[in-house]
């Protein structure tokens, strides 16, 4: 019996070790294929970081080709406007020179202008040369330019055209008997100018000499051909026929 148990003694001390080895065997392969797992998932991280980096790789290029753009057209810009500030100065420059030309010329027909004011109808006089005075004096401080000065004057020569052209009722200051006293007016163009007192009287402007004067009418048909006129402008007839006093020289005209 003792020889019979021998052999199978023998046998599971020789089973023993391989079978130590095949549980060795099965978690290493276990530990291999957890390990090639975990290499795989880092090599799909690595992968997915390159990708990641070349994207924002690509993402910058895109951005400095962007401003690369963006530079290039702000350097452009800057070029106009360095050509445009260099012509405007040299456009400053030839309105400077041409002001300093202009200005004598301008203060000349101001002048010109104010004396015939002066020698003209009365009519509103003082307010229409403060006007021109006005614009000599903003052209003088440099508040307008000579050039902008000469466009406003051109205006005024306008209007005075059109006073020449038009008839109507106004009312202004006149000085009767070395009293001033606001009164309706009735200017026929600039050539004759009628007026009418708060109380009722009636005169007309006259010229004598270089001098204008206000004198009051005398005698019933002329007051009454005055009325008649001031009646037509306030009806709006500017035009017709009329027989009213000769504001030049004293006698009815037609």
């Amino acid at each position: 019996m003792k020889l019979a148990i021998l052999p199978a003694l023998l046998a599971a001390v020789l089973l023993f070790p391989v079978m130590a080895d095949a549980r060795d065997t099965s978690s290493l392969a276990a530990r291999i294929t957890k390990l090639r797992n975990e290499v795989e998932e880092l090599a799909a991280d690595i992968e997915a970081e390159k990708e990641e980096t070349r994207a924002q790789l690509r993402s910058y290029a895109a951005q400095k080709a962007e401003l690369e753009m963006e530079l290039q057209r702000e350097e452009m810009k800057l070029k106009q406007l360095r050509e445009a500030r260099t012509k405007r100065i040299q456009e400053v420059n030839q309105d400077e020179e041409r002001d300093v030309l202009m200005k004598p010329v301008f203060s000349e027909s101001i002048e010109n202008i104010k004396k015939e004011m002066e020698a003209g109808l009365p009519f509103k006089t003082p307010q229409r040369m403060a006007e021109l005075d006005k614009l000599k004096k903003q052209m003088d401080d440099n508040v307008i330019k000579t050039a902008n000065a000469v466009a406003r004057l051109w205006d005024r020569m306008e209007d005075e055209f059109r006073l020449a052209r038009e008839n109507g009722i106004y009312r202004q200051v006149i000085r009767i008997q070395r009293e001033e006293i606001l009164v309706d007016v009735a200017r026929v163009g600039m050539v004759m100018l009628y007026f009418k007192t708060r109380d009722g009287r009636y005169g007309r402007a006259v010229k004598k000499g270089d001098s204008w004067s206000y004198e009051l009418v005398a005698t019933k048909d002329e007051r009454k051909q005055i009325a008649n006129l001031f009646d037509s402008f306030k009806k709006q007839i500017r035009t017709g026929f009329f027989v009213i006093p000769n504001a030049l020289h004293g006698k009815a005209v037609q």
